[in-house]
């Protein structure tokens, strides 16, 4: 847009409040939210262009806090096509991307990714040549050699870690993953592959260049000793352990879920085939383990884990595992951005902040299912989609 836009909407979810409020509208200047507030008021402030969407929602767009861009989970055998060739991942990046963006998804957290694709991909980004999400990415995922990771690059001993931290934080990195545990818990105790110390030197090192840290990380004693060492994010938990979940209440670590990993047998089935038997066997546990989280009513995001425009099946998945329908949508949304540090630019609705604003066909705070139902995209003041 080459001027100040009004946009108007049946109803009007802020990300902050516990209702929709009917017949309201907002201001956009630039790449920024002016005001927001009933019609009859914004309609007086000067705008050159006006759009009435008519029976929607309005309402700030979804964060993906947990997802790689060259990891499409829709394809068979998904997590062994991490290992194609990096021209390949980052042509498939940017169609996820596009995906991404046309189903409200306006803000995607990185999680790791092949080559530093992932950096190129936000350059490429803001600099308007390929169409996506505001990113925010983590370039080389960190694990252990012989550790879970796909998505990562094996590092050993605290030296090469902290050697690992740094090169990203030169590559452009906004935060650093790491990898603690595996996914499935197996026979008996979920063993850490990093090490207390490694855990602490790759922690302290991007807190020194003030980059927040997430680890993918289902439980056990590594989990313990995140939790101690002051982990920014804690992904997936999907062992967590009654304990453990007290342990989160008291600490400053958020954690991420992907439940969609877990609940989506067409997901499952397109694991490689020595991994499937093991999700459904273990299922019921990590059901319980996130529906704990939960029920403790603490903060939590949201994300695909590379089910890429499908955020509305996790925000679903949310509220069978026993969210509200407003707890769901705040972890899409504002508790999102708290855990991506961007919640003074996105993730509500409020004067000063990014334009990032979708349009659903109908009430999510009723139904949450009317997500899937885009009827217009705005990234930082940018009309993406806009259907009548």
């Amino acid at each position: 847009m080459d001027g100040p836009y009004l946009i108007r909407g049946k109803l009007l979810w802020d990300g902050i409040g516990d209702k929709a409020v009917p017949n309201a509208a907002i201001s956009v200047d630039g790449n920024r939210i002016k005001a927001v507030g009933p019609y009859e008021i914004i309609k007086e402030i000067p705008h050159k262009d006006f759009f009435d969407l008519g029976d929607v929602t309005l309402m700030p767009g979804l964060i993906d806090c947990h997802t790689h861009l060259s990891m499409d989970a829709a394809m068979a055998d998904y997590l062994e096509h991490m290992s194609d060739p990096i021209p390949q991942l980052s042509i498939r990046a940017v169609a996820m991307m596009k995906k991404d963006l046309e189903s409200g998804v306006t803000t995607c957290r990185c999680c790791g990714d092949k080559g530093l694709l992932d950096i190129a991909c936000r350059k490429d980004v803001e600099g308007n040549k390929v169409s996506g999400p505001r990113l925010l990415v983590a370039a080389k995922g960190i694990r252990a050699s012989r550790g879970h990771g796909f998505v990562g690059y094996p590092f050993d001993g605290i030296e090469q870690i902290i050697n690992a931290v740094h090169e990203n934080i030169r590559a452009g990195a906004d935060l650093i993953k790491i990898y603690i545990s595996g996914t499935l818990r197996g026979e008996g105790d979920l063993p850490s592959f990093l090490t207390r110390e490694e855990i602490k030197a790759a922690i302290d090192e991007a807190h020194k260049k003030g980059l927040r840290v997430a680890a993918h990380c289902v439980g056990g004693i590594g989990l313990d000793w995140a939790l101690e060492l002051g982990l920014d994010s804690l992904e997936h938990a999907y062992h967590i352990t009654e304990e453990q979940v007290k342990k989160l209440a008291k600490s400053t670590t958020r954690v991420v879920l992907t439940p969609g990993s877990v609940l989506s047998d067409e997901r499952i089935y397109n694991l490689p085939a020595r991994l499937v038997e093991g999700h459904f066997q273990e299922r019921d546990e990590m059901t319980s383990s996130m529906s704990n989280v939960i029920e403790a009513q603490l903060q939590f995001a949201l994300g695909t884990d590379g089910l890429h425009g499908d955020m509305a099946a996790e925000m679903m998945h949310a509220v069978n595992l026993g969210a509200s329908l407003l707890t769901a949508l705040k972890a899409a949304t504002i508790w999102g951005a708290g855990v991506c540090g961007i919640s003074g630019i996105t993730g509500s609705l409020e004067p000063g902040k990014d334009a990032d604003i979708i349009a659903v066909k109908g009430n999510p705070l009723e139904k949450i299912k009317v997500i899937k139902n885009i009827k217009a995209v705005i990234v930082r003041g940018k009309i993406i989609r806009y259907e009548i």
